[in-house]
C-alpha cells in the first residue's frame, strides 16, 4: 500500500452537531505490516498523505499514537510535515488497544477538539489504523455534542469500519465518558 497507488483516505463523520468536520483515518506516512489485513505491507509517502489531507481540507490532525509508535511507524518526521501543510498537531498517547488512562485528562482533550470544531476546523483523528483510538474518541466528541453512547458508537461503526472501537475496554470507556 503507498500513498501514489492508494491516496490517504478520511472517513468524514456526517453530522451537522458542529460547524466544523471531524474524520477519522489511518496513521499517514505509516510504514509495516498490516496489522488489519495480512499479508498488506504498508510504505506510504508522509509528505504525500498530509498535503493529501491538508487538500482535502483538514485543519488540525490528531495523532493517538504513543511517542514509541512514530519511529515504528516510519514517522520521524510527522511533525516537520504536518507543519510543512498548515496542519496543527494535536496529540494525545493511547496505548494500541486500550483505552485512556486518565478520564478527566482524555475529557480536557476531547474539550480541545471540541473547540477545534465548534470554530469551524476540521479535525482528523487518527492512531496506527484508525479503528480503535480513533474511533473511541471519535464516539467521545459525538457523547460531548448530545448523542448517547450507543448511537455515538453506531455512528462511527457505519461511518468507518464495522470494527471500529476495537475492544469491549474501549466500549465501556465511551459508556463511561456518556455519564
Amino acid at each position: 500500500m503507498t500513498s501514489a497507488a492508494n491516496p490517504i483516505r478520511v472517513d468524514w463523520i456526517p453530522t451537522g452537531l458542529w460547524p466544523g468536520r471531524l474524520g477519522l483515518t489511518f496513521a499517514p506516512g505509516k510504514k509495516g505490516g498490516s496489522v488489519y489485513q495480512p499479508g498488506v505491507t504498508h510504505d506510504r509517502d508522509l509528505t504525500d498523505d498530509m498535503r493529501t489531507l491538508a487538500q482535502g481540507g483538514a485543519n488540525v490532525i490528531a495523532p493517538l499514537l504513543e511517542d514509541h509508535e512514530f519511529p515504528m511507524l516510519g514517522l520521524e518526521d510527522y511533525h516537520g510535515a504536518a507543519d510543512t501543510f498548515g496542519l496543527e498537531v494535536a496529540p494525545y498517547p493511547i496505548p494500541d488497544g486500550h483505552a485512556p488512562h486518565d478520564p478527566r485528562d482524555f475529557a480536557a482533550y476531547i474539550d480541545e477538539l471540541m473547540t477545534y470544531l465548534l470554530n469551524g476546523r476540521s479535525v482528523v483523528v487518527h492512531c496506527r489504523g484508525g479503528l480503535g483510538r480513533a474511533g473511541l474518541s471519535a464516539a467521545c466528541l459525538l457523547v460531548q455534542a448530545g448523542l448517547d453512547a450507543d448511537d455515538a458508537i453506531a455512528l462511527v461503526r457505519e461511518t468507518r469500519s464495522p470494527h471500529a472501537i476495537e475492544t469491549p475496554q474501549q466500549e465501556q470507556f465511551i459508556h463511561d465518558f456518556a455519564r
